[in-house]
């Protein structure tokens, strides 16, 4: 990563990889021209087309946005990407149930399904399997998630379509306690019934953009904002390839 490189810097680079010029980019994302300009001079930072964008130019969304690697979408890192340098290895403890919790740790609950928990951050007894997590109190603090665990589950998604970043089976992490839309950032939300992984923006005031990774199965949805309830906002997601 080019600490240096600014997402502006960034998105000229796809860009010209790419062939597109900024009338040819904002006519394929149905974006002003004078605004795609503000966009690779710096003048903004923020776009709630930053996934239309990535997709368009074929780089991961990630990269564009803040420089980490895999570059382009769908790439799997590379063996130099994924092992950090030997003096950043640290120690590896196991622990199991009869293991005491240390003093900058928690647990919490780990469902079976996000179809068993509700918004308020509570799940059915009967549909709890007894399995639990850790966490540091440390990163929770982080995400502004509490200290002690509470409003924290873990649950595996389902389905594909957030794939490849999020694929079927991945453990999620959500914090109940933040249901704050940032448009962009990835939550648990509940329609009805129907409960899922989805990347939220606001489209207008009152209407939601629900929006899956996997865009080439999944066309984006506009709901009315009143009609979908967040459950809390994916803050750590744990995946095994």
């Amino acid at each position: 990563m080019n600490k240096n490189e600014s997402f502006a810097d960034r998105l000229r680079t796809a860009m010209d990889e790419a062939g597109y010029t900024q009338a040819s980019l904002g006519e394929a994302i149905g974006m002003a021209q004078p605004s795609v300009w503000k966009l690779t001079t710096g003048k903004t930072k923020n776009t709630r087309k930053l996934y239309e964008i990535a997709k368009v130019l074929r780089v991961s969304p990630e990269w564009l946005l803040n420089g980490r690697e895999p570059k382009k979408m769908g790439e799997q890192p590379s063996r130099q990407q994924q092992i950090p340098e030997k003096e950043e290895w640290g120690t590896l403890d196991t622990w199991d149930d009869s293991t005491p919790i240390n003093s900058d740790e928690v647990e919490v609950p780990f469902l079976r399904d996000v179809e068993f928990a509700c918004g308020d951050g509570t799940f059915n007894d009967e549909d709890y399997n007894g399995f639990k997590l850790r966490f540091s109190k440390s990163t929770l603090r982080k995400v502004g998630a509490n200290t002690d665990g509470s409003g924290v589950i873990c649950f595996p998604a389902r389905g594909n379509s957030m794939e490849p970043y999020i694929p079927d089976g991945t453990t999620v992490a959500v914090n109940t306690n933040d249901k704050k839309i940032v448009d962009g950032k990835i939550y648990a939300i509940n329609e009805n019934g129907w409960k899922r992984i989805k990347i939220l923006r606001r489209s207008s005031p009152d209407k939601l953009n629900i929006l899956s990774f996997n865009s080439d199965e999944y066309e984006p949805e506009d709901k009315p904002a009143e009609s979908v309830e967040v459950i809390g906002r994916v803050f750590w997601y744990s995946v095994i390839v």
